[in-house]
């Protein structure tokens, strides 16, 4: 079990460094540590798939991939102390899916969907103790 636990944990590693595809220090902190890194291709087209950006602490700050050249799929972003802000999908470079956005103590702050970068549909509103506050028709 322990050995099998220790092969997922290393699978993302493994995926994410594999043939075909380079990372690149995009941006460092002055003391050295990584700020923007980036994952692009290993070919002639050397396409942009991934970015990851990290608080000066270390701890990832945002996390997306890119498809063509814009966003695309789940976007999230964390707070300095590791707690999600926000997450939400997101295709040819636009807002286009759910989208989550949460208080610093990890309470959901509002939820809703969007159509073409524009929302749509039920938005709901929370205060920081998860009390709904509002909904909102778009």
């Amino acid at each position: 079990m322990r050995k099998l636990i220790i092969v997922f944990l290393m699978l993302p590693a493994f995926f994410a460094c594999s043939p075909g595809t380079v990372k690149v220090v995009e941006e460092t902190y002055p003391d050295g540590k990584e700020k923007v890194v980036a994952y692009y291709t290993d070919d002639d087209a050397h396409e942009k798939l991934r970015e990851e950006t990290f608080y000066p602490n270390g701890k990832m700050q945002t996390y997306g991939e890119f498809k063509d050249g814009k966003r695309d799929g789940i976007w999230r972003v964390w707070y300095q102390n590791g707690n999600i802000w926000s997450e939400g999908e997101f295709k040819d470079g636009k807002a286009d899916g759910f989208r989550k956005v949460y208080y610093e103590n990890g309470q959901l702050r509002y939820r809703g969907f969007f159509t073409g970068d524009k929302k749509s549909g039920k938005w709901e509103f929370y205060d920081e103790n998860g009390n709904k506050l509002k909904e909102e028709e778009y």
